[in-house]
């Protein structure tokens, strides 16, 4: 989980973050003394100085919130100046909402209208301008890593491909090595202008990148050749097994490039399970689930009207599921599809578009609030707010039988919601439950309450942006 927060994407978003709490933070102040000025005459700084108070922090949360509510902190959706300029403007005017609504119940602390229209101006223009210099500084400019990259012909072309759909890795493969013992590279396609080399000390000896990739399941390496491997480490070189740096780069664990041998060798798997976090991940549930169902009550009320209002057909829909050691419990959800919707096709995957969904149902999956009703699974302790999605049995079966380790799921509790779930899109196939997979097995060795309040805070923007599944 550290090298994944310390990625090279991440650290820059750590910048552009710290960046903008400044310029924030800054642009209020100026914004007082501009107030100051136009009243009095004159600047006093003394003003300024009084408004440093745990308040202003707030409101610079506020600000920082609304931008990653708006997905600006996404870097490849920076490339597009014009686009992020704009919906930077957007971030600056929907916190100025937000302020306003906050502080209209605590007048004690109000900022004041005017001070607030014109640091919406200020703080704007500001950030648009520091936006910019970051995309051209450390976006623009900094050259990417020169990665060497050691195993079969099939990892290589597979890791090639991957690496393509990401952006801003940081990485540009530009050397490549495999050694005899793992056959040909004529028959996978690999990019021209790529540096082939017959063998590991060639490579070691050429030296010409900045760090290197190896393939750690294929075992042909020698006793000579790991000894001149972990050398590079104190040579200023990055040495990454590949599906380490895959996993620091996408969050996910990939599962065409390990076997089980990774996996028991994974510093992640291995000591004693950590009683203290799940104690206290209980608690919270038991502690947030009473308190949402309290809250949404109201709300309840409204969606079974809505639902009864549609068709007739139950309200609540309620299904078998697989919690924690394969365990069977009742899932209650609102119903989103007409009623008895398998009784002709029998158990199939859910679509997006999938045509059973009713106009209630797909206002609900959208906004997710079909899952409400699972508030009573965690309370009732079937489930956790974060944890792997609980499956059907009939699904179990026929993924366990395809996918690799995929019984590590039922290891640890079902959650409302996931990693898998905030990372990927909709998954109503086989293969669409493979990549899930991969997210859950990254959650699965790193679990912890960090990681399951950025889960939280990732599931907040997708509700609120309307992108549930």
């Amino acid at each position: 989980m550290k090298q994944y927060l310390l990625s090279y994407i991440k650290k820059r978003q750590y910048i552009l973050l710290i960046g903008d709490i400044l310029v924030i933070g800054f642009s209020l102040l100026i914004s007082y003394l501009i107030r100051v000025y136009l009243t009095r005459g004159y600047l006093d700084l003394s003003v300024m100085l009084s408004k440093l108070n745990p308040w202003l922090f707030f409101v610079i949360f506020l600000h920082t919130f609304s931008l990653y509510l708006l997905d600006q902190y996404n870097i490849t959706r920076l490339i597009n100046i014009i686009r992020s300029s704009f919906m930077v403007v957007m971030s600056m005017a929907l916190a100025s909402v937000l302020t306003s609504g906050f502080f209209f119940f605590f007048p004690k602390y109000i900022f004041g209208r005017q001070v607030l229209l014109i640091n919406l101006m200020v703080v704007s223009v500001f950030m648009v301008l520091w936006r910019l210099l970051y995309t051209e500084i450390l976006l623009g400019r900094i050259k990417s890593k020169r990665l060497a990259v050691i195993g079969d012909g099939q990892s290589i072309s597979s890791f090639i491909q991957e690496l393509s759909t990401i952006q801003n890795s940081g990485f540009r493969i530009t050397d490549i090595c495999v050694p005899k013992k793992s056959g040909s590279l004529e028959k996978w396609p690999l990019p021209s202008y790529l540096n082939r080399h017959k063998n590991i000390i060639d490579l070691l000896e050429f030296n010409n990148f900045d760090a290197l990739a190896f393939d750690s399941t294929t075992g042909f390496f020698s006793d000579s050749e790991i000894r001149h491997i972990l050398k590079l480490k104190y040579r200023d070189k990055a040495v990454y097994d590949l599906p380490t740096l895959y996993k620091n780069l996408t969050g996910k664990v990939p599962l065409n490039y390990i076997d089980g041998h990774w996996l028991l060798n994974s510093d992640a798997l291995q000591g004693e399970m950590n009683l203290l976090y799940g104690r206290v991940k209980r608690i919270l549930d038991l502690m947030l689930s009473g308190l949402f169902l309290l809250i949404t009550a109201p709300l309840f009320a409204i969606l079974c009207i809505a639902i009864k209002l549609e068709g007739s057909g139950r309200i609540f829909f309620i299904q078998e599921r697989l919690g924690i050691q394969k365990r069977p419990f009742k899932c209650v959800k609102f119903r989103t599809m007409v009623e008895d919707a398998e009784s002709k096709s029998g158990p199939i995957w859910s679509s997006e578009k999938d045509s059973r969904i009713t106009r209630v149902g797909y206002l609900l999956r959208k906004s997710r609030l079909d899952e409400l009703p699972q508030l009573w699974n965690i309370l009732k302790g079937d489930i956790s707010f974060v944890g792997p999605r609980p499956i059907r049995e009939h699904f179990a079966n026929k993924l366990t039988e395809t996918i690799p380790f995929y019984g590590l799921r039922f290891n640890v509790k079902p959650g409302l919601t996931g990693w898998a779930q905030v990372n990927y899109d909709y998954a109503g196939s086989e293969e669409g439950q493979l990549q899930k997979f991969q997210y859950e097995l990254f959650y699965i060795q790193n679990m912890s309450l960090f990681l399951d309040l950025l889960i939280m805070l990732k599931t907040i923007k997708i509700v609120l942006l309307g992108k549930g599944e």
